[in-house]
């Protein structure tokens, strides 16, 4: 098993927090951060996984210069959500912009329209048929303010993430 499986089966029974104010878990973050994920390959991918943990770890600090220095749909989409969840709504809007249609949209969408059931933003993508980190935020900006759907947007936001973590995972080569 590579270390990135072993430190996703640490993480992964948590939901991360739709807006953090700080890594959930500090010693976690640091083993994350020097970590040989998948066993002395290295690369793009194997960044942006480093860059998912983090962010599900809730350690935006650290995730964020990860995928801040890459170019790409993957670090593209990651950034997207790292300014989400810091509540900085336009700015994630942008990276969506530059994301466009993520080879990961559709696996997604197909995961969120059958596990989040009586969601109003379930509305959005099932008239598009197709993922909406846009529509979504929208949505999470709402829920900033009122703290309405809360559980529901993280529970989304914790599909969204798995989906794109084991994508980008797959890509290492």
């Amino acid at each position: 098993m590579s270390r990135f499986a072993e430190l996703f089966a640490l993480l992964e029974p948590r939901t991360p927090a739709l807006f953090p104010t700080q890594s959930a878990d500090a010693a976690l973050s640091e083993e994350i951060l020097g970590a040989d994920l998948f066993e002395g390959k290295s690369g793009e991918m194997v960044e942006l996984c480093r860059a998912g943990l983090l962010l599900w770890n809730d350690d935006l600090a650290n995730s964020h210069p990860i995928s801040q220095k890459m170019e790409g749909q993957s670090a593209h989409f990651w950034h997207g959500i790292i300014h989400r969840r810091e509540a900085d709504f336009s700015n994630a809007l942008y990276w969506w912009h530059r994301t466009g249609e993520h080879p990961a949209f559709d696996s997604i969408c197909d995961l969120v329209l059958h596990a989040v059931p009586d969601f109003p933003f379930l509305h959005e993508i099932r008239g598009s048929g197709a993922w909406e980190p846009g529509e979504f935020t929208d949505f999470c900006s709402r829920a900033q303010k009122t703290g309405e759907w809360n559980l529901q947007l993280e529970a989304v936001q914790r599909l969204e993430m798995r989906v794109l973590l084991e994508w980008c995972a797959s890509q290492v080569k």
